[in-house]
């Protein structure tokens, strides 16, 4: 591994107490800080980074269609395994290259400089060297946030192991702190290859969050044309998103700056605005009258028979019989029809009555998909669909039950 200098701060120090042989405690960090809070252990997190471990935390469970609150911006907390942002892995992955590649030049220099003690054997360092460098090339084909967690797990193992080796072996052999300090610190000052990791996890880090802030706004932007189509006043939420938005200027200036206190800032900032824009899309919601949800209702169920007439097509070459999926679906039709007829009288009380027919004939309809997957040969494409189908089947059906 190419070694030649980088950020001071070593873990090299007078005792086995600090640096390298102390093992820092999790610190608890706002959203978009980049202190990393779990460094692998016995060796020290790099200055102004975030964690290879816990990166992109959502700060709120908080959910609107599809809406997170935008705590995904510039995040260096853990992520939620139900969380939608995009650019876990891959942020994680540049991050913990960075990491790695500095623990190896430190290893490294500790090695070249235990190896010049009187008697030392370094044969075990430089085993847990090649283990350490061994997982370190695994880093790419780690692409989910488990596979991470365990290789990291597996690495702090190692620097663990290392820490006490190395230990050891200066109190045996009378090593000098100090000097083994300004060895690791000369190998790591201006270290190119160093400087190139940290680059590229801050080029990830920015283009993946900057997209996933554009990303959270567009969906917004998608509730509120959606709520406005149906003649609803989205102007107070549209101001809240409009200012949210403004903010991205500053969010792309504090992650190009690599800062934590421009990214702490811009945190503080666009955290209470994502709330309110979030609380204003609420109260619409709740302001929706019953004939606006009776009519999404019928919306909705009008775009399910249409997949699923799309699904039975499908399956009849295959199954010629396909047991009550077709008569199901006829009847869905029938009561969605039903149900439309008595909305357009105004009547909005008669009109639950069709729905929650309606509600019935999904769960069904989705009874009756999952016995075909479960009884038929289906090409596997199909026998997904139908699965996806019946999933959706079931939960508009719950909403529908929960409104009814």
């Amino acid at each position: 591994m190419p070694a030649g200098p980088t950020p001071t701060g070593s873990w090299c120090s007078r005792s086995p107490e600090s640096g390298l042989f102390r093992s820092a405690a999790p610190k608890k960090r706002h959203l978009l800080t980049g202190e990393a809070s779990y460094p692998l252990s016995g060796l020290p997190a790099p200055r102004r980074s975030v964690n290879a471990e816990t990166l992109m935390k959502p700060i709120l469970p908080i959910l609107y269609a599809g809406l997170l609150v935008a705590a995904f911006l510039v995040m260096p907390a853990a992520a939620a395994d139900n969380t939608s942002i995009q650019h876990t892995v891959e942020i994680r992955q540049a991050h913990l290259a960075w990491v790695a590649l500095e623990k190896d030049v430190e290893m490294n220099a500790a090695v070249a400089y235990a190896s010049t003690l009187y008697g030392a054997d370094t044969t075990g360092l430089a085993r847990l060297l090649a283990d350490f460098e061994a997982e370190e090339a695994r880093i790419p084909a780690a692409a989910t946030r488990a596979d991470l967690a365990a290789l990291i797990a597996e690495m702090r193992s190692t620097t663990a192991q290392f820490t006490t080796e190395l230990g050891g072996m200066m109190s045996a052999k009378q090593g000098n702190y100090d000097a083994l300090g300004r060895q690791v610190a000369a190998a790591k000052l201006d270290n190119p290859y160093i400087q190139k990791e940290k680059d590229t996890y801050w080029n990830v880090r920015r283009a993946g969050q900057l997209a996933d802030f554009d990303s959270w706004v567009a969906e917004g932007q998608q509730s509120l044309d959606t709520l406005k189509s149906r003649g609803y006043d989205t102007a107070t939420a549209q101001r809240a998103l409009d200012v949210f938005f403004a903010k991205r200027p500053d969010v792309q200036a504090a992650l190009s700056s690599r800062s934590d206190t421009a990214i702490d800032a811009v945190n503080r900032q666009i955290e209470p605005l994502s709330e309110d824009f979030i609380a204003k899309l609420i109260v619409i919601e709740e302001q929706v009258p019953d004939s606006g949800r009776w009519r999404y209702f019928i919306d909705q169920g009008d775009r399910a028979v249409g997949e699923a007439d799309r699904i039975n097509r499908a399956l009849t070459p295959i199954l010629i019989d396909i047991g009550d999926a077709d008569p199901v679906l006829s009847k869905t039709k029938t009561d969605l029809a039903t149900a439309r007829r008595v909305l357009s009288t105004g009547n909005l009380e008669a009109t639950k009555v069709p729905l929650k027919l309606v509600q019935k004939d999904f769960t069904d309809l989705a009874l009756a998909y999952r016995t075909i997957r479960n009884t038929a040969a289906l090409p596997g494409n199909l026998s997904n669909e139908l699965n996806t189908m019946a999933l959706r089947l079931d939960e508009t059906a719950g909403t529908m039950g929960a409104a009814l």
